[in-house]
């Protein structure tokens, strides 16, 4: 059996590692192969082509990806008509990922829907979106019912498989912040801010110039703090160095290998939007979130909002998935070093203020955890391979939830054990 996984980013190379590492350990002669990164490769998937160059957040941010796509496009095509996979999953990447569907379909290959495309944003265009797949796989609450109430108007498989993070990733103790800060070097008694700028080119480029500024302001504010600075891509590190060595902050900050050790020794974390922010949530780690897009996606968003294709312009993912502000957000032409640096010493300042924060934090664990989800996402995709080539298109009367590892409804059977999982009540939930 071949199965095809294509990424685009980081976040997605890390669940397309998680997800080949799984189908392997099911079938250890199952042939892998597609368009991701490192961490795909790592785990056994045979990349004809590295993506995590691609990750864009906006419209015009993306045209300057089309190019990579383009070449992406055409290793995938050359791959697949030589040597057709049996069911392709397409992890993120939006609307790369749509077109990309519809040419597997075309060509009668199973397509599969992992993280599709974010509600938030596409929410609009549901219909279109699952009628380009076989099954969506969707990981969180609100993302499932826009889905399935799609879907069930013509016939898509839609199933709620969790956040494989809320697997990983528990609520931090004590002694694991004691334990993550020894590593370090770091005492308790010390303030520590990590600070993430993001896993793209754009975010990195964007953000990291007021991150570094607002930590040069937190440095004269209180002399003893440090700073953790996990590097998301090999690639970023010199790009990290040379800022730290120019706002002269080289003796006050320290280069992580690994993001969730960096976060559970921080009392704080000045970031990004996006994965990251749910790897702090889960581990109850206090944050201010950093948004910054052109100015042409700026105008798209306010537009969208307008023609009520989005609903509001929310960025920070733990504020998605709670449905309410939890979380600080600085968007746009808030992102100074002067305002960042103000939220975080508020935020340092009151000891009541980040508790508050991490029990509202400690509601998004249940809202988005399956029952393993990566052993859920192997069950879905092995069995759309096992029962063959179905397009929607020709077969609109055919229930594909039907099957003998899928039951109505979106929940999904484990064969192994006969346990099955139901999407949960998502009530004022955002994704």
């Amino acid at each position: 059996m071949r199965v095809f996984i294509a990424s685009g980013e980081v976040s997605g190379d890390l669940a397309g590692a998680g997800l080949a590492m799984t189908l392997r350990q099911r079938s250890p002669d199952l042939e892998v192969f597609g368009i991701g990164g490192a961490r795909m490769r790592e785990c056994g998937v045979e990349i004809d082509y590295p993506t995590n160059h691609l990750g864009r957040v906006g419209v015009s941010e993306a045209v300057t990806a089309l190019p990579s796509l383009w070449k992406a496009f055409r290793r995938v095509r050359a791959r697949v008509r030589s040597m057709p996979p049996d069911v392709a999953v397409l992890i993120g990447n939006d609307v790369f990922s749509v077109l990309l569907a519809r040419w597997f379909r075309a060509r009668k290959i199973p397509t599969v829907s992992y993280f599709p495309p974010q509600v938030w944003i596409w929410g609009a265009f549901a219909g279109t979106i699952v009628r380009s797949f076989d099954h969506v796989l969707s990981c969180f609450p609100q993302e499932q019912m826009v889905y399935q109430r799609a879907g069930s108007r013509n016939g898509a498989a839609v199933t709620f498989v969790g956040h494989y993070l809320a697997d990983q990733v528990r609520w931090r103790m004590p002694d694991d912040i004691a334990a993550a800060r020894r590593g370090y070097g770091l005492e308790m008694g010390q303030r520590i801010v990590c600070l993430m700028p993001g896993s793209r080119p754009q975010e990195i480029k964007s953000l990291a110039p007021a991150l570094f500024a607002a930590a040069c302001e937190l440095a004269a504010w209180d002399k003893e703090l440090r700073f953790l600075v996990p590097i998301a891509e090999p690639r970023y590190r010199l790009a990290v160095a040379a800022e730290t060595e120019r706002r002269s902050l080289g003796g006050r900050v320290l280069m992580a290998e690994i993001s969730l050790d960096a976060l559970r020794a921080s009392d704080l974390v000045l970031m990004s939007s996006g994965t990251a922010s749910l790897e702090a949530a889960l581990l109850g780690v206090p944050m201010v979130v950093a948004y910054r897009v052109s100015a042409v996606t700026q105008l798209a968003v306010k537009t969208a909002i307008r023609l009520g294709l989005m609903a509001e312009d929310t960025v920070a993912l733990p504020n998605l998935i709670l449905g309410r502000e939890v979380v600080p957000e600085l968007k746009q032409g808030e992102v100074t070093a002067a305002n960042i640096a103000g939220e975080a010493r508020s935020m340092l300042d009151s000891g009541k203020r980040r508790r508050q924060m991490s029990i509202s934090l400690e509601e998004i664990s249940s809202r988005i955890k399956g029952p393993q989800s990566f052993e859920l996402v192997a069950d879905a995709v092995l069995a759309l391979a096992a029962r063959g080539t179905f397009c929607m298109a020709e077969k609109p009367e055919r229930n594909p939830t039907a099957g003998r590892d899928l039951e109505p409804g979106g929940r999904l059977q484990r064969p192994s054990d006969g346990r099955s999982f139901e999407p949960r009540s998502s009530a004022g939930q955002g994704s």
